[in-house]
């Protein structure tokens, strides 16, 4: 599942301001996203941008704390690596590299990366879409593979209060018979220029397939810094995803139960910061409902600082279920810094 929404969430789609950037204005620049620390283990998302406050990088950094006979040690891991280009001064990339690294499970250490190119396409000054380039995977210090790389054009389509967005990896050239393998999203916007619905699912011809969807109905009044930086309008679909494991427990007979991951969401459209949303997933996936709540401390610039995050885990009941409707609570806080 955590695979299934990461690669949805690289899905971009032309947002109301299009080729508009979000003017910048003298509000400070989110440079991090930091989770709070539970067992020496902690989460991060870093920003970097140029001297025309243009983001230029975003990395998603794992830190661990683990214990051996000879004490305590700790590491850290570039989970993911995105860089933004652009062609001279003009305040929108032309494209974005994608670099996911892929990790030795018994030593940790880097094997290589899954290498994707966003081309951002425009005709005419408005967004029509986004050539993706994926290649082959790519071993430490090896050249790209640019012989076997594959390439596919996303197709959208916009209104003025609801985007859809289709990613479409079927094979094209069988004789016979192949499952499709299409990602989509979409979104409702409300009249705040905030996500009012989102859903998101992978269809694999099957009856059931991984699907996810999140209702929106509360946010704040203050700044969204995602939405302030100058790339918001070529990923108005995106998200800084921060992803969990929880531990399950067994249930009355002794089957093990599996609450799936805890998903943490703030959007590159909202203009606002959201403070309740829920998460509802497909057969394929737990029958569990995510209901979460969101607090905020800010700054002067009405700016989010700190978060703190609580997670009801519910069961949605049917007649296989005879859970109590609350199955489990969970606690999450993150600190937001500038520059």
């Amino acid at each position: 599942m955590l695979k299934f929404l990461l690669l949805l969430s690289l899905l971009p789609f032309v947002s109301q301001a299009q080729n508009k950037p979000t003017p910048q204005t003298n509000t400070p620049l989110l440079i991090s996203i930091v989770s709070d620390t539970v067992k020496g283990n902690y989460k991060a998302v870093f920003f970097e941008y140029d001297q025309l406050k243009r983001v230029t990088a975003i990395t998603d950094m794992l830190y661990e704390t683990k214990e051996s006979p000879k004490g305590k040690s700790g590491s850290e891991k570039a989970i993911k690596h995105q860089y933004f280009k652009y062609h001279n001064n003009e305040q929108l990339p032309y494209l974005r590299r994608v670099e996911t690294n892929d990790f030795d499970e018994k030593t940790g250490t880097v094997l290589g990366a899954d290498v994707e190119d966003q081309i951002f396409l425009f005709k005419n000054g408005e967004r029509i879409g986004d050539s993706i380039i994926n290649y082959p995977f790519r071993e430490v210090n090896a050249k790209l593979d640019l012989t076997h790389a594959t390439k596919t054009v996303t197709f959208f389509k916009q209104t003025a209060s609801k985007v859809e967005r289709i990613l479409d990896f079927s094979e094209k050239d069988s004789t016979t018979y192949v499952p499709p393998n299409i990602y989509s999203n979409s979104f409702v916007i409300n009249q705040d220029h905030n996500i009012r619905y989102e859903s998101a699912e992978h269809n694999t011809g099957g009856k059931f397939y991984p699907r996810a969807n999140f209702t929106f109905t509360k946010f704040d009044r203050a700044i969204n810094p995602l939405h302030q930086l100058n790339i918001a309008p070529l990923v108005s679909n995106e998200k800084i995803t921060l992803s969990f494991e929880t531990k399950g427990k067994e249930d009355n007979d002794r089957r093990s139960f599996d609450y799936g991951n805890i998903e943490l969401n703030w959007h590159f459209l909202n203009q606002n910061n959201p403070m309740n949303y829920s998460i509802e997933r497909g057969e394929t996936e737990t029958p569990l409902k995510d209901l979460i709540q969101l607090t905020y401390s800010y700054n002067q610039y009405h700016q989010p600082t700190y978060c703190k995050i609580s997670i009801k885990k519910v069961m949605n009941k049917d007649k296989d279920h005879h859970y109590d409707d609350l199955a489990r609570t969970f606690k999450k806080a993150f600190t937001f810094r500038y520059k």
